[in-house]
């Protein structure tokens, strides 16, 4: 690791901003079936901040609305990583140049641009585009990412520019998780998991175990001047002065992004938003980064003795923090593990689920984790078969598993029919609201519509979808006075998929209007001619199933 260390500081990246950093997220932050895969650059609650290339390169993709990223550009480096800029307000006008001229060519405002070495060549602080706050962002600010070319593992741009911002605050941990094994371990008494906060560097309470156990923590990084609070880099865990465990949270591959939800304690954060992470390895954690002893971090106590433990916390700049607890070995019965007449889907084998009207295929390695399945289900109104829920919490999938429902209402059209997916909240709750519903497109036959799911904790059911979506004009009145057409653009089943303008027969450019369902046209960026006159304009939206409304209308310009 020191080695790659020193080739790593070899390479010599500036700062993509011009005022001194602060950071809203740092790499490698925990999160629901991802790590955050960069750098949150704040840009003083402002959009339109100067973003500059970080090293010499070309621009090899540029994309709008594509992923949550909003608009973004993508550098290649010759050192072999790429850079990414994210939820940008608007590109250099080269670059805007070029995807106008693509969304032109293909008739289409979404983008996702190859580019070639000779395209757009880029200096090392050459300017590419001004911060924003589009796609999935919550406020102006700048995404940073740094990719290894090849393989597009996540590599933690600090590691490239260490100077681009200070930080003399520690790590701070905030309670330790204990995670007697079933069957193999007892901690203060009980079978179960329990949490015990730190009180200052130390924990005071009383613990005692015997058997295997493991444990997690819930810790936190800070940095001065903000009230962010970020990921751990290294995190060790030492038991008597041996090291049991230790992560450093670095050269992410993209593949093993779902694996944050087995390496931290998903169920326990899905109900109260904390993250613990395990000091030990589950089966399906294989994120290489992490290293355990020969016990895969779990701890076995099996001498009536005084345990000492000491977790060491490291942020990227060296700052260092200790916690340390006694565990007291104590003689306990350990229980057996009782049979459990639920239906449990395994991990390392292909599993599958039969119900009344519901037919479940799991691969092997979609779980991270054995899972107990209790399929029930109920009749939902507007649906066409019934939900079926298979689990009391949501089980995130590595892979994708194959659900199939059996239609039990016939219809006219039977390539509009969708499953319908009810999402859980923050308390792992199935939610009511409309609003959590997902779309998830399905294909029927012979009475069945099958599809792909990515979470097993998701309520499912069929619907139907023949109503295209709705395009309402905006101020309609004031287009003659300024040349901006501008539309609402709603369809509450299955989603926008794309919509297309034209002024006589002309395609011309709608834009996305930021965080809403609205779209604009500024005609003056088109290429209709202005004659002072009546033009035609025809406006073409479509959802997610092909359903399709046009909107037909005359403007002066």
């Amino acid at each position: 690791m020191l080695f790659i260390h020193l080739l790593l500081a070899a390479i010599t990246y500036i700062s993509p901003v011009h005022f001194d950093v602060s950071l809203a997220g740092n790499f490698g932050e925990p999160r629901p079936n991802h790590f955050h895969g960069g750098l949150d650059i704040k840009t003083q609650q402002e959009e339109g901040k100067a973003v500059y290339a970080i090293g010499d390169g070309y621009v090899c993709r540029v994309s709008v609305n594509v992923g949550g990223m909003g608009n973004a550009v993508y550098v290649r480096h010759p050192e072999g990583y790429t850079s990414v800029y994210a939820h940008l307000q608007r590109f250099a006008p080269p670059i805007e140049a070029l995807v106008r001229k693509w969304q032109y060519q293909h008739q289409t405002t979404d983008v996702d641009m190859t580019l070639c070495a000779t395209d757009y060549p880029v200096a090392q602080g050459q300017l590419i585009a001004l911060s924003g706050d589009t796609g999935a962002s919550l406020g102006p600010h700048l995404h940073l990412e740094i990719h290894q070319t090849d393989n597009w593992n996540m590599m933690d741009p600090l590691d490239f520019m260490p100077e681009l911002l200070e930080d003399s605050i520690a790590p701070k941990a905030h309670a330790v998780m204990a995670y007697p094994v079933k069957g193999e371990g007892r901690f203060c008494g009980q079978d179960e998991q329990q949490r015990f906060d730190f009180m200052g560097f130390a924990i005071v309470d009383s613990l005692t175990a015997w058997g295997k156990v493991g444990f997690g923590l819930y810790a936190e990084d800070f940095m001065q001047g903000s009230d962010n609070r970020y990921g751990i880099r290294h995190t060790a865990l030492y038991v008597d002065g041996e090291e049991v465990f230790s992560s450093d949270v670095d050269d992410i591959p993209m593949s093993a992004n779902k694996m944050v939800n087995v390496w931290g304690d998903y169920d326990y954060y899905a109900l109260n938003q904390q993250w613990f992470m395990r000091s030990f390895l589950l089966p399906g954690n294989k994120l290489p980064f992490l290293k355990a002893d020969r016990n895969g971090g779990l701890v076995t106590f099996n001498q009536e003795r005084d345990y000492q433990f000491t977790y060491v916390l490291c942020d990227f700049f060296g700052n260092q923090s200790k916690y340390s607890f006694t565990v007291t070995g104590r003689p306990d019965t350990i229980p057996p593990l009782v049979p459990d007449d639920s239906l449990v889907m395994k991990m390392d084998a292909d599993q599958s689920c039969t119900f009344d009207g519901m037919d479940l295929k799991v691969p092997e390695g979609a779980l991270l984790a054995d899972v107990k399945v209790a399929p029930s289900s109920r009749s939902r109104r507007g649906g066409l078969s019934k939900e079926f829920v298979m689990t009391q919490k949501s089980v995130p999938l590595y892979g994708k598993a194959i659900l199939r429902l059996r239609l039990e209402q016939e219809v006219d059209d039977h390539s509009k029919l969708y499953v319908s997916a009810r999402r859980r909240t923050k308390k792992n709750e199935l939610d009511e609201e409309s609003g959590h519903k997902l779309f998830i497109p399905g294909t029927y036959h012979d009475g069945w519509v099958e599809t792909e799911v990515t979470d097993l904790g998701d309520a499912f059911c069929i619907a139907h979808d023949v109503t295209p979506p709705r395009i309402i004009p905006v101020n309609q009145r004031e287009w003659a006075s300024q040349p901006l057409c501008v539309f609402d653009l709603k369809d509450e089943d299955t989603g926008i998929a794309d919509f297309q303008g034209f002024v006589d027969g002309q395609f011309v450019l709608f834009d996305h209007v930021k965080k809403s369902s609205r779209i604009i046209c500024d005609l003056r960026n088109t290429p209709v001619e202005p004659t002072g006159g009546e033009h035609r304009l025809q406006l073409k939206a479509r959802d997610k199933l092909g359903n399709q409304s046009v909107f037909d209308g005359v403007i002066n310009y």
